[in-house]
């Protein structure tokens, strides 16, 4: 089987991921001096041009190699315990290997694959949580068909493992303002996050409490957003679950701020997708819980959603009844001061859906769904079929 390894590290692993990869066909590419840019969330490559990512820069090469390959291999450094924005950044763009039309594949909700399955793997530097990388590859192997190769550290230095859980000032009591910093990659006009923080403020304001708000998708804004996160003793980011965790332009954010802070804060988040099952989100739920101890913070909770495809794709009363249920959320935290609650625990709806109503959607509601794609795909110009194959030989 052909091998690919993406090296986002460089010269200085290259020693260890030969050592360590012995296949007879093994392609190594070094991405560290490629341009490649974060992921933007446009969705072009699943419903404007199928197969294509609308971002012309040096992945395109990546994709032409994982469409003839079975075996991929990221190499990466880490932070926060996780792939670092770099490594993450290669896997977010893999998205047109896969097709927007949904289906069920080993029991659980998954996009459907545009060429091949692809067995993943991970050689990583690093204070990672070996747990946590070994998860994130069973999971991401599982969506795009294959099985998980394993993460394996590749630093042999002694290093220091970050205790994610340290004790950090606990921020009490209720917000009187809060600073939420949207982390999608997706400019605000488009983006799906952004109208749900747009109904969650809703219930924050009949509270009393006020916001301001920071868009992550814009760069030339990051100044100001750094200086609210370290101001400001209440802080929520909100984003998409991106290739079963954090998007890969938030991450470099993170990796900017300091891990002091002189205000004492509670960071929370307001984590949403586009699958139903509550299972989806739970590995990016672990490693936001000890995030926020990283950058000098207390955890106050993550508050889960699923099914937010759907919001991009409607309009007027269908949209306002999808993002509507954001509302008490806004108005619960407002009273609450956290998600750490009950009520935001059950908002993240059913873990998995049993056989007989996977049965019953697989006949019924993702037909009807995969028949909206394709009417969207082509309100948007596409002309060919969403399960194109366009670097196919």
């Amino acid at each position: 089987m052909k091998t690919l390894v993406l090296n986002t590290l460089g010269k200085e692993a290259l020693d260890q991921v030969n050592a360590l990869i012995k296949d007879k066909e093994v392609e190594v590419v070094d991405t560290s001096d490629m341009k490649i840019a974060h992921c933007m969330g446009c969705n072009q490559c699943w419903l404007k041009t199928p197969g294509i990512c609308a971002i012309n820069d040096d992945y395109e090469k990546i994709i032409k190699k994982l469409v003839e390959t079975e075996i991929l291999w990221i190499v990466s450094d880490t932070r926060f315990g996780f792939l670092d924005y770099k490594g993450k950044r290669v896997m977010d763009r893999i998205m047109p290997m896969l097709n927007m039309t949904i289906g069920f594949r080993d029991g659980w909700m998954r996009h459907e694959l545009r060429y091949h399955p692809l067995n993943v793997g991970l050689l990583y530097k690093g204070p990672a949580d070996q747990m946590m990388m070994e998860d994130w590859c069973n999971r991401t192997a599982a969506n795009i068909g294959g099985r998980s190769l394993g993460a394996i550290d590749i630093d042999y230095n002694a290093k220091q493992v970050v205790d994610a859980m340290e004790e950090k000032p606990v921020v009490a009591g209720r917000p009187e303002h809060l600073v939420i910093i949207n982390g999608s990659p997706r400019v605000a006009k488009f983006s799906n996050t952004d109208k749900i923080i747009h109904s969650f403020v809703k219930g924050l304001e009949e509270e009393g409490v006020t916001w301001e708000l920071h868009n992550l998708s814009d760069r030339k804004l990051w100044d100001a957003a750094r200086d609210a996160f370290l101001r400001h003793g209440r802080i929520l980011i909100a984003f998409p679950l991106y290739v079963e965790c954090v998007p890969s332009l938030m991450l470099e954010f993170l990796s900017i701020l300091p891990t002091g802070r002189q205000v004492p804060c509670q960071l929370s988040f307001l984590l949403h997708g586009g699958m139903d099952e509550g299972n989806e989100f739970r590995l990016a739920q672990r490693f936001l819980q000890g995030l926020p101890a990283q950058l000098g913070c207390s955890y106050g909770g993550t508050l889960i959603k699923g099914g937010s495809f759907r919001i991009r794709t409607t309009t007027g009363e269908e949209r306002a009844k999808m993002v509507a249920p954001w509302v008490p959320m806004g108005k619960l935290f407002a009273q609450k001061g956290s998600f750490l609650t009950p009520e935001a625990e059950r908002f993240i709806g059913p873990e998995q859906y049993p056989w007989w109503v996977r049965k019953m959607v697989s006949l019924l509601f993702l037909k009807k769904v995969n028949r909206g794609f394709e009417g969207f795909a082509k309100s948007l110009g596409c002309t060919r079929r969403l399960d194109d194959k366009p670097y196919s030989r």
